[in-house]
């Protein structure tokens, strides 16, 4: 048993010699960097941004196309600005037809059961009408 051992014991110590050499300063510096800035990277996309809708993007835009406007009146960056405002609400304008004619109306259903709502006897208003 103790043969076993000693040749265990020999095969390790001659195995620290195929060991990865040490890496260089500069090459442990630049893998702590990275991973601190992928952690800070990590965090900053776990954090919950709060969910603007459309309509406040149109809302935002106009606010800066009048900001723009009344502040910036005489200079080279209220005309860009003010482009770049109408330019936000262009997009948004065109983005909230998008998803208005993506949207459909769903299905009225009664007990897992599709309602037809356009009966051939008219509304209930008329079928209530003719009782009298």
């Amino acid at each position: 048993m103790s043969s076993k051992l000693e040749r265990d014991i020999d095969e390790v110590l001659a195995q620290i010699d195929r060991f990865p050499p040490k890496r260089s300063r500069w090459s442990r510096i630049r893998r702590r960097v990275a991973n601190a800035v992928g952690g800070v990277g990590e965090a900053i996309s776990s954090i919950p941004w709060p969910r603007i809708g459309i309509g406040q993007v149109l809302l935002i835009a106009i606010a800066v196309i009048v900001i723009a406007y009344y502040g910036f009146r005489n200079s080279n960056i209220g005309g860009i600005v003010i482009f770049g405002g109408i330019l936000v609400f262009i997009a948004a304008f065109i983005f909230s037809l998008r998803r208005q004619s993506a949207s459909r109306v769903p299905e009225k259903r009664w007990r897992g059961q599709p309602m037809d709502l356009d009966e051939p006897g008219g509304s209930w208003w008329k079928r209530w009408r003719s009782r009298r």
